[in-house]
């Protein structure tokens, strides 16, 4: 039976190789535009992301993963952020 070290591992070489977007960036990049109270521009967050990061890359790879949930992320004025899904917006109207 495989430790769980060597599962990780196993699993990782599974996984195709993309320096430019790894899973732990994508979080970072996330938490980043969920904890920001207005839109971040690309320069801003590639500041704050490890050196080497493609944020262009990440941030489309990120923006193609929440395009079917609920919320999206949208660029606005050359800024980012995370929006409420266009079809989901009557869910904010008051009545």
């Amino acid at each position: 039976m495989a430790s769980l070290a060597e599962k990780r591992m196993e699993d990782a070489e599974e996984r195709p190789a993309d320096p430019t977007a790894r899973p732990e960036e994508l979080r970072l990049l996330e938490a980043l535009l969920f904890a920001s109270a207005e839109p971040i521009d690309q320069a801003a967050l590639a500041k704050r992301m490890p050196e080497g990061v493609d944020i262009k890359a990440a941030l489309a790879q990120l923006q193609e993963e929440y395009s079917s949930r609920g919320v999206n992320l949208v660029r606005v004025a050359n800024k980012w952020t995370f929006r409420t899904a266009g079809d989901l917006s009557w869910l904010m109207t008051r009545e």
